[in-house]
């Protein structure tokens, strides 16, 4: 199989993954699957801007160093893409931690409104009242959904500095491999003899005069 029978067969084999995530990620929000629809859908179209650039790189000279630029702008385009789906995968993980969370609360809250039994053979204890312990449900739950929205910031800071990261070398690679391919393109090209400037005429003149 050539290589862009592999490209084509590993598009192809993204596009069932990233259908499968979706699926998997029926409970997300409505804007978190319009964000991953969208992310889908630029893909597929970055493959396909790749593939026409890649067809009318063949029909020109220089199809190497053409090839390169498409190349380096596909890389580019997936990378941004695959950054926002870490964050949407981020912001599941962390929408299921919280769901998972509230529901243990709420088993303990439950279970701490229910009334102790009373020994018998000691006096009971003085219960705990179950608005206390509601109260310290609703704190706890308050602590963790903060502790949640600024973990969420940082991991979104951490991925943009990622991508900003990918976008510089992107960028880096790009610029050298097209110094590459004009200095290959300059080196097949002939050399021309120095023309000499009017110093050097005016000097060979004078010696020769004397």
């Amino acid at each position: 199989m050539s290589w862009l029978g592999r490209w084509r067969a590993a598009g192809l084999g993204l596009l069932l993954g990233l259908t499968a995530v979706v699926a998997v990620h029926a409970a997300e929000p409505d804007a978190a699957v319009a964000e991953r629809n969208q992310i889908q859908a630029e893909r597929a179209a970055a493959e396909a801007r790749y593939k026409q650039a890649e067809a009318e790189c063949n029909r020109r000279f220089a199809v190497s160093g053409c090839i390169a630029e498409a190349q380096a702008q596909r890389r580019e385009a997936m990378s941004g893409l695959r950054m926002r789906e870490i964050v949407l995968d981020e912001a599941q993980r962390k929408a299921d931690a919280e769901e998972s969370a509230r529901r243990i609360e709420a088993k303990r809250a439950e279970a701490a409104s229910k009334p102790a039994p009373v020994p018998r053979a000691a006096s009971a204890p003085p219960a705990v009242p179950a608005s206390a312990a509601v109260g310290r449900a609703s704190t706890e739950r308050a602590r963790r959904r903060s502790k949640t929205a600024d973990d969420a910031t940082a991991a979104v800071a951490r991925v943009a500095a990622q991508q900003r990261r990918a976008s510089e070398a992107a960028a880096h690679r790009l610029e050298v491999e097209q110094r590459n391919a004009e200095r290959s393109a300059r080196g097949k090209k002939s050399t021309p003899l120095p023309v000499p400037s009017a110093a050097s005429v005016a000097a060979a003149t004078s010696a020769a005069a004397k």
